[in-house]
């Protein structure tokens, strides 16, 4: 059953087994599992089915880091979440990712990949990716490709397999019916939560509070409370109730909003190659029984990411011309920023022999921004690739998730970010591009050609994100580094839970949506049997 808050009667108590708070990928994936178990749950959706400007207005933060996006770009406060509007890429966690790693500062989770690798068959069907893996070989086969590309090999580079639905899986449309069709499972749409009652001795939440646009309030009494309004959606609900009780959920340590991480996404590379043939797989392919992509990129091995004390990178490749890989018009930017009083990096000789080598191919880029008319045939031409490549964030305290002073219509107060690539992770990177560089030499495809001299500009105004908000509410095994347990149950309580990415530990180098989906399966049977027993 679905049904407005508009419409919900005040005297009317609303039970469950399960309070869910927020619909989007992890509370429909746990709502859909929980009423599998024939718990009765509660939704609560602080949207509705369509995307409504005065209900976003609430996912607006105060202030944002100045090289950091404003948030409220990439949350949508509807069901289904930012599953509305994401690419549907979906890669599985590797077992380093779990692991915590000598010289990567607060890495390590309280699980391993084996405790999640069970569910990531389920959470690829939820995505709508298939059931059929993530096995290189298997989709060299499936997809007909005869790569001459290292597949099994002792190098420091691996091949890792993507895959996307075509069009991308929208949750609530692809998985509401069977909710709204299930007689123990209750949506609450336009239902913004606004607080909780928490009893410090049983260390229990008794209530959830929640209102309309209209004001009206209205109370959930339930077994199990879950959170899964988002990765910084969870911090600011988190950090809203924890101003109310004294720091008792989860926050004894001013753990929790910390840690937070993304994936800064930046074309760090280009590679040349005579014979682009080798390269064949990375332009993907549809598969041939069902509507998805099968893609693929490199990564460094994890062997090497532990000897050389590196976070990963996700490093795929695209098609690019010669107007796109010059060197000139690099060095021509270099040389713009000196003209305006702005560092440059690299030698002022050598951007002029760039500049003066590749003349023609600059002239024709400002020709067309002038008059948008080429002047050479050829720069369109394909002369290599470009790296538009992930990188892994390293879990750092002071990039956090803060309340502000301002609040919103409900009184909750709005958030404020701070965030920044720091140094050591930008060496980080440029230490495994030379890893990746030197093994595409060595293996004799192509050449590598690093862009390090515009590191000032790439993480700057170049600078990308995958809006993949994590760490915020991050598991652990003590409250001193967490706000969650292995259960993913909130430190200080007996029946209070976070789902989806704010719990990760760290971020790895892939889209975090498939590993949300699995990581909300084992929760739902987590709650399953804490209720049980």
């Amino acid at each position: 059953m679905i049904i407005d808050s508009a419409k919900l009667n005040k005297k009317t108590p609303i039970t469950a087994d399960v309070c869910v708070m927020g619909g989007g990928v992890a509370g429909i994936t746990l709502a859909n599992e929980l009423s599998k178990s024939g718990l009765s749950v509660v939704l609560l959706e602080a949207g509705g089915e369509k995307a409504d400007s005065s209900v976003q207005d609430g996912a607006r933060a105060v202030s944002v880091s100045p090289t950091y996006p404003d948030p409220h770009e990439s949350r949508l406060r509807m069901l289904g979440g930012t599953s509305n509007h994401w690419a549907n890429n979906t890669s599985p966690l590797s077992p380093i990712d779990f692991e915590k790693r000598s010289g990567l500062p607060n890495s390590g989770w309280p699980i391993t990949y084996k405790d999640i690798e069970p569910y990531y068959t389920e959470a690829a069907v939820y995505c709508g990716t298939g059931d059929d893996g993530y096995d290189l070989k298997y989709w060299l086969e499936k997809t007909g490709k005869k790569s001459t590309l290292p597949v099994d090999n002792d190098t420091s580079l691996r091949l890792a397999v993507a895959k996307a639905a075509v069009p991308p899986t929208q949750f609530f449309r692809a998985h509401g019916a069977a909710l709204v069709a299930s007689d123990n499972v209750t949506i609450v749409t336009h239902a913004q939560v606004t607080d909780v009652d928490f009893d410090s001795v049983s260390k229990r939440i008794n209530k959830v509070f929640f209102a309309n646009p209209s004001g009206d309030v209205f109370e959930v009494e339930a077994t199990e409370v879950v959170m899964a309004f988002g990765g910084l959606e969870n911090a600011r609900m988190l950090l809203h109730f924890n101003s109310k009780n004294g720091n008792k959920l989860g926050n004894q340590y001013d753990s929790v909003g910390r840690y937070f991480m993304d994936h800064p996404t930046l074309n760090g590379a280009h590679v040349y190659t005579k014979d682009p043939a080798v390269f064949e797989f990375f332009k993907g392919e549809l598969a041939s029984d069902y509507r998805r992509f099968a893609l693929n990129f490199f990564e460094l091995s994890a062997e090497r990411l532990r000897e050389k004390e590196l976070t990963n990178l996700r490093l795929p490749l695209v098609p690019a011309t010669r107007t796109e890989l010059s060197h000139g018009i690099s060095s021509f930017h270099m040389l713009r920023d000196r003209l305006a009083g702005k560092a440059m990096s690299g030698s002022l000789a050598s951007h002029i022999t760039n500049l003066v080598m590749d003349f023609d191919v600059v002239a024709d880029t400002i020709s067309r921004k002038a008059w948008n008319k080429p002047l050479i045939d050829n720069a369109d031409n394909f002369a290599g690739f470009q790296v538009p490549l992930m990188m892994e964030q390293t879990p750092h305290r002071d990039n956090r998730i803060l309340l502000s002073s301002l609040k919103d219509r409900y009184g909750i107060p709005r958030l404020s970010v701070e965030w920044k690539v720091h140094q050591e992770d930008q060496e980080r990177l440029w230490k495994g591009l030379d890893i990746f560089a030197s093994e595409i030499g060595a293996l004799g495809l192509g050449r590598v050609r690093s862009l390090k001299e515009r590191a000032s500009r790439i993480f700057s105004d170049q600078i990308g994100f995958g809006h993949h908000h994590m760490g915020t509410t991050r598991m652990s095994d003590t409250p001193e580094t967490g706000v969650v347990d292995a259960e993913q149950c909130v430190f200080g309580t007996n029946n209070f839970s976070v789902a989806g990415c704010s719990v990760f530990a760290t971020g790895a180098h892939v889209p975090p949506t498939l590993t949300i989906a699995a990581t909300s399966i084992r929760l739902a049977k987590i709650i399953a049997k804490r209720i049980e027993s």
